[in-house]
């Protein structure tokens, strides 16, 4: 919520950081709540393509609205559960992977193989430049 545009919370909109192109509603009663599945379909920083993961979600917010963004993409597929946007979820911009799917560390840990090799890759193209 904090990395969107701008967030509506009884009647009054705040400036967000705006580095995810949303607008994010607060409801007063759950938009999204129970267990999930979720098929990872497109490039992200930590999970590979093809790949199922369980989660939970339990959220009050919701999108209200959302804009393209070059380079940003919605990287999983909703099986079960809600998501952020039209049965999508982890919006994937740069190294943000994005979700309202909350994931254990241990029942995904592939996210720690993708974490390293983030900051590997950080590391090395810091050492070239």
């Amino acid at each position: 919520m904090y990395l969107s545009e701008k967030l509506i919370w009884e009647d009054k909109t705040y400036t967000m950081a705006g580095i995810l192109p949303f607008t994010i509603g607060v409801s007063g009663k759950p938009q999204g709540h129970g267990y999930t599945t979720i098929e990872v379909e497109a490039s992200n920083p930590y999970f590979s393509k093809g790949q199922m993961l369980r989660g939970h979600e339990f959220h009050y917010s919701y999108v209200v609205n959302t804009a393209e963004k070059p380079g940003a993409l919605f990287a999983f597929r909703m099986r079960r559960g809600t998501g952020i946007w039209g049965g999508m979820d982890g919006f994937s911009y740069k190294n943000v992977l994005a979700t309202y799917t909350h994931l254990h560390a241990l029942g995904s840990r592939e996210w720690v193989r993708g974490m390293m090799n983030s900051a590997a890759d950080y590391k090395r193209k810091k050492l070239i430049s």
